[in-house]
């Protein structure tokens, strides 16, 4: 039975979450909880109580099972036969008459064919995400993913959720591109298959391959198709801002307003989230890509970037002279545990004529060497009625005593068998039906949470994690919506670890 409470839903936790349509007047959300208050407040060094939030429905009958799987978890494909690292033939010549500038500021590096278009500036500083990035508050030091049953191979394009191979041509507009591909691939997360959203939107926000602005001008903002502002290599140069080697006319040309007004009355997707990963350490990266996420990295690039090798191989030979004047963003969208080590899957954005249809392998080593900044951006589409995992509610209510949050629904239940908090009422199953390291709660098989519990070094945060999500205690200094001294908040599987943005708490991977 559900017994209703007498405080009124409040606040604003912001999360997603991994899970199937459930009954569509659920409406479902992962939602912050505060308990009963602390007799000694946490709220930043203040000793006043700061009293008890409204309490959130309770929920005292059994949870339910998982529904059967919609389909079989697919099997890992086949290794792609790539050498070991010291077998790796010498890189493709650039033509010795080929300069790499392609006006102003802007270079290009070699791609085996024809110059291609990188950025014009240092590759660290490409997407400036700042202070709105999602921040962990428990570190993957303290609480990190289960390692248990990660597959030797994970290629996105086989499960239909990378979206189309862009080309920016003489544009030096990659971070743009690289965006647009990262939320294709997150769209296709909620609706099973890739949006197309228009990248040429996203680069009118911002404009320049100078400054980091991708993220901060692009953040909780909606995205139209491509097809209502398709990418224009030529109008996005025009739109860069001038310098002394350009002539008016030619540079600052700014969007069509009806043009922006137009687009902005026609979003399919809205770009919600943006986290600089902690660790970019090779498990590291192959956790968030077996959990289904992509990777936005922003590598420095020597004057050829060509891909080798076999079809359906090909891979970038190693290099060492890269330029720390132009750096390049692209997608990392799988990996492949192979006899030479790891090798990670390159979606870039010079055409299909580049490597396979668009992508290429490269050594962990050659990653690591020239790797600058690693992303992962979320993004939901605007229509939830094809989505293939329902949308959370947003709110903080109170659970009392040793209840947890749904990480769905919010109501406070008895923490599952596992340890895990209840997803949409639903607990994992007694027998697993999904291979090791996977967990069904909502008829596909996900990356399951670690087994554990503890808390931070600074005793601030404490949680709780089974294989179907993990529960956690926060004080009000870490959660501006907290309305008791402490505050409790539960996350799903794969999306298990609490976090902070500028919008409040969400969960991530």
């Amino acid at each position: 039975m559900t017994i209703p409470s007498s405080g009124a839903l409040i606040g604003g936790l912001r999360i997603r979450a991994w899970a199937a349509v459930v009954a569509s007047a659920l409406a479902p959300a992962l939602v912050l909880a505060a308990p009963a208050c602390n007799p000694r407040g946490t709220s930043g060094g203040n000793d006043v109580d700061a009293g008890p939030a409204a309490q959130g429905s309770v929920v005292t009958t059994a949870a339910k099972v998982p529904p059967p799987l919609r389909s079989p978890h697919p099997a890992a494909p086949s290794l792609p036969d790539l050498p070991a690292l010291s077998a790796h033939v010498a890189p493709v010549a650039k033509p010795p008459q080929q300069s790499v500038t392609l006006f102003g500021n802007c270079k290009g590096t070699w791609n085996g064919t024809e110059l291609a278009a990188t950025g014009c500036g240092a590759a660290a500083h490409l997407l400036g995400i700042a202070d709105q990035g999602a921040v962990a508050l428990v570190s993957e030091t303290v609480l990190p993913g289960s390692r248990v049953g990660l597959p030797a191979v994970v290629d996105h394009r086989l499960d239909g959720t990378e979206g189309a191979v862009r080309n920016q041509t003489t544009a030096p507009s990659c971070t743009a591109l690289a965006a647009a591909s990262a939320i294709d691939h997150a769209v296709a997360r909620w609706l099973g298959k890739a949006a197309h959203v228009s990248a040429m939107q996203i680069w009118s926000r911002y404009r320049t391959p100078y400054e980091a602005k991708t993220v901060s001008e692009n953040l909780e903002q909606g995205i139209a198709a491509e097809e209502d502002w398709p990418f224009d290599a030529k109008a996005a140069v025009l739109m860069m801002p001038c310098d002394d080697s350009k002539k008016p006319g030619t540079c600052g040309v700014l969007p069509d307003p009806k043009k922006v007004d137009l687009v902005s009355k026609r979003s399919v997707a809205l770009f919600t989230r943006a986290q600089r990963l902690e660790k970019t350490d090779t498990g590291a990266l192959e956790q968030r890509l077996a959990s289904g996420q992509d990777i936005v990295v922003t590598l420095d690039l020597p004057d050829t970037f060509a891909p080798v090798g076999k079809a359906n191989a090909r891979y970038i030979p190693h290099y060492t002279d890269a330029s720390k004047d132009s750096g390049h963003a692209m997608l990392v969208a799988g990996y492949a545990s192979v006899k030479g080590g790891a090798y990670f899957l390159l979606h870039n954005s010079w055409g299909p004529n580049w490597g396979d249809g668009g992508y290429a392998w490269i050594h962990e080593e050659t990653l690591k060497a020239h790797l600058d900044e690693a992303l992962v951006l979320d993004a939901e589409p605007l229509s939830f009625e094809a989505a293939v995992r329902p949308k959370r509610r947003r709110g903080e209510v109170t659970c009392i005593g040793d209840l947890v949050p749904d990480s769905i629904t919010g109501n406070c239940t008895k923490a599952c068998a596992d340890g895990s908090p209840r997803h949409a009422d639903v607990c994992p199953a007694a027998k697993e039906t999904c291979p090791a390291g996977y967990i069904n709660l909502t008829g596909s098989c996900v990356r399951a949470a670690p087994v554990a519990r503890g808390s931070t070094p600074d005793g601030l945060v404490a949680f709780q994690c089974g294989i179907g999500g993990c529960s956690y205690t926060v004080p009000r200094s870490l959660d501006a919506g907290c309305t008791g001294s402490v505050c409790k908040a539960s996350c799903p599987a794969p999306e298990f670890r609490l976090a902070k943005d500028a919008s409040g708490l969400t969960c991530i991977e």
